[in-house]
């Protein structure tokens, strides 16, 4: 009798594959339900620019910083799910105005919030890709923010780029 089950890892894993050809082809698609995520112990971790979204990411602020910049990054169709908790610490996620967010999550001496910014409304969003944010925080703050490309230093870098081009 095998000592494998339906549900065992070595069955799908790349690593365990016999053939090359076996490993990438089960590399390639990858599994919805597998969870990734970032832990951060009295430190900082910052996620921006060009990176993937999996379905399920998990978020952990202990006595620390986690900073998810969605604006730039891949945010497949359909819903995604951020688990973020913070404990004495702070979970920060940016999203951008297309991305409809749905936020529920509990707070303990601390604060679970989601905050439009500028022209950026929950009626400008489409329904395509969805965005829920899930998860507590402890003494700590998670906050949802939903803004357009980098509406902070925008106007810095017009007044800027203007000075230049005087000179």
């Amino acid at each position: 009798m095998s000592d494998f089950k339906a549900e065992d890892h070595r069955l799908t894993d790349p690593a365990y594959s016999r053939t090359e050809t076996e490993g990438t082809a089960l590399a390639s698609h990858p599994d919805p339900q597998r969870v990734l995520g970032v832990v951060s112990f009295l430190s900082s971790t910052e996620r921006e620019g060009k990176w993937e979204l999996p379905r399920r990411f998990r978020a952990l602020a202990v006595l620390g910083n986690v900073e998810l910049d969605l604006r730039a990054a891949d945010v497949g169709y359909g819903l995604s799910v951020i688990e973020a908790v913070a404990v004495m610490g702070n979970v920060e996620i940016t999203v951008p105005p297309e991305i409809a967010v749905e936020s529920d999550g509990d707070s303990f001496m601390g604060t679970f919030t989601l905050k439009y910014h500028g022209r950026a409304s929950p009626s400008a969003a489409n329904r395509e890709r969805t965005l829920r944010v899930t998860g507590s925080a402890y003494a700590g703050a998670v906050t949802v923010s939903v803004r357009g490309p980098d509406d902070k230093n925008i106007l810095k870098r017009l007044r800027r780029n203007e000075w230049r081009m005087e000179e």
